[in-house]
């Protein structure tokens, strides 16, 4: 609980402030009914002054309360908006093979189920911290009526205080188990939806995936919860059980309880609720805890947060000297060497990239774009190399579609109109007119075939205007006709805005429309056709 309440004094000191005490307060008033009822109870008459009293203690923890948990919950979408937006924020500032390395699904697991566990737990603080002010309260004024009674309960207090924190080892353990599981049905989840064409195909292995890796991590988040949450039942009601019997020995002992058995008793069953909602929040701030630990590891593992970059200046040319990079292969787990590359871009021609599987043609393309690093030799824009610090300014130079593209429903520019008519023109020049509307900067549906969102992903790169366009076999899922025109239409009008334009490629039939054709072939570049060299 320190934890969360350090994260909320970190956004917002005042609010967060306001918030516990007003909180606090209510925990005293709540304190106070129960004295306030103990005395009425003793009473021989109960005047006007009691009621008064105990009324307006009821008004004030009911005020108090509303107001505590109101304020809490708005300065908790705060802070969880700013966390949302900082990761963000980072995540794009961290380089794409560190991103990579994280991996996918751990990154949407944190981004969504962490975060609103984070907040469920930060809901629980104005009741703890209330239950815990109604206890002090009580106890002090149980000391005030029997410090014999109030030391006994104290030790069978603190006596079972111990006893939880040594039992709650083992579903501490649990829970953390119970992330890691989590984390593998998510990801078994998220390939069923990706993948449900193809287990509908084939029944025998859908029903196997079902039953069979979606069941496995099922039945471990529910074997792990379940033993958690034993785990915490057992010792909570453990703690039940203690209080009452605390309560049976004051009431039916005599020599514990004596004539101050009857307020003692009577404090001591108003407590119960309070110590019993207290103990059952203690599962989901461990819950909360393990959460702001992934989040915290997360924000740890990213970038620092960082202004959106200025594009470097370029043009002359973008060159690579002598650029390598190795990485393992997925096929025979060897390690493979692209390089060391020695390749000019310019502005106003067509590149055509040519290769075989597992050539590298596409790591070529991601170390062009900035997105990895060389491991020697450099990068240069018009001469000047690009350095580290650099680098998320020349990746600002380009604008691509890779083959794992993703299609956002938002448009670059959306706020401009005149975006969206050029939007529309590109949609009805691509033949999805009838299929797609711009309204809002944002398309109608992104829900089409693969060869259709490619030619949207095309849209939204035209409205980028950037200086070099880089396609990942964008051709590869389109019609011989969307094929024509890419090659013969959309190209060259790139290359007549002043464009540098590098398609990777396997289409041979239209390298006739290429300034430069080169081929990779074990990582290694070789010309195979030079326009400018053919003139001479």
């Amino acid at each position: 609980m320190k934890r969360l309440i350090a994260t909320l004094f970190q956004a917002d000191p005042r609010a967060a402030l306001v918030a516990i005490a007003a909180s606090m307060l209510s925990g005293i008033s709540a304190a106070a009914m129960a004295v306030i009822l103990t005395r009425a109870l003793q009473a021989e008459t109960r005047g006007a002054a009691l009621a008064a009293a105990f009324f307006a203690a009821a008004i004030s923890h009911f005020a108090l309360r509303v107001f505590s948990e109101n304020r809490l919950i708005a300065l908790t979408q705060d802070v969880l908006l700013g966390l949302r937006l900082s990761l963000a924020r980072r995540l794009l500032a961290t380089p794409h093979r560190r991103l990579q390395e994280i991996g996918r699904q751990p990154l949407h697991t944190i981004l969504t189920r962490d975060m609103d566990t984070f907040v469920g737990a930060v809901q629980l603080i104005p009741l703890l911290i209330g239950n815990l002010l109604l206890i002090l309260g009580c106890f002090a004024y149980l000391a005030w009526v029997s410090w014999q009674v109030c030391a006994v309960v104290l030790l069978c207090l603190l006596a079972g205080a111990s006893l939880f924190k040594a039992a709650e080892r083992r579903p501490i353990r649990r829970i953390h188990a119970l992330r890691e599981e989590i984390d593998r049905l998510y990801t078994a989840q998220r390939a069923l939806v990706d993948g449900s064409k193809e287990l509908q195909l084939n029944a025998a292995r859908g029903s196997d995936y079902v039953d069979g890796v979606i069941g496995r991590a099922a039945a471990g988040v529910a074997r792990e919860y379940v033993g958690a949450m034993s785990g915490y039942i057992r010792v909570i009601n453990f703690g039940n059980s203690l209080f009452y019997l605390v309560i049976g020995a004051v009431l039916f002992l005599p020599w514990l309880g004596g004539a101050d058995a009857l307020p003692a008793v009577l404090v001591m069953l108003y407590l119960v609720r309070p110590v019993a909602e207290a103990m059952i929040s203690l599962p989901a701030l461990r819950q909360s805890a393990v959460a702001l630990k992934r989040i915290d590891g997360l924000a740890d593992s990213l970038a620092p947060d960082a202004r959106p970059p200025v594009a470097l200046p370029m043009t002359r040319e973008i060159t690579l000297a002598g650029v390598t990079h190795s990485y393992r292969t997925d096929s025979d787990d060897r390690m493979f060497t692209l390089g060391p590359v020695d390749l000019a871009i310019r502005p106003g021609e067509i590149l055509l990239l040519a290769g075989g599987n597992g050539s590298g043609k596409t790591t070529l393309a991601l170390l062009l774009a900035g997105l990895y690093a060389p491991e020697s030799g450099r990068i240069e824009v018009d001469g000047a190399p690009v350095r580290h610090e650099e680098r998320a300014r020349y990746r600002q130079i380009f604008s691509a579609i890779f083959a794992d593209f993703h299609l956002f429903a938002e448009l670059p520019g959306s706020d401009d109109p005149e975006t969206e008519a050029r939007a529309r023109h590109y949609i009805d020049r691509l033949g999805l007119g009838r299929k797609v509307t711009v309204s809002g900067g944002r398309l109608s549906t992104t829900d089409l075939s693969t060869g259709q969102r490619k030619r949207l992903a095309l849209v939204s790169a035209w409205l980028e205007d950037r200086p070099v366009y880089l396609f990942d076999e964008w051709a590869a899922d389109q019609d011989p006709a969307f094929k024509a025109v890419f090659y013969r239409e959309l190209l060259p009008e790139l290359k007549a805005r002043g464009k540098a334009v590098i398609a990777i490629t396997h289409d041979d039939a239209y390298y006739s429309t290429a300034d430069r054709v080169i081929t990779l072939a074990e990582g290694k570049i070789e010309v195979r056709y030079d326009r400018s060299e053919a003139a001479e």
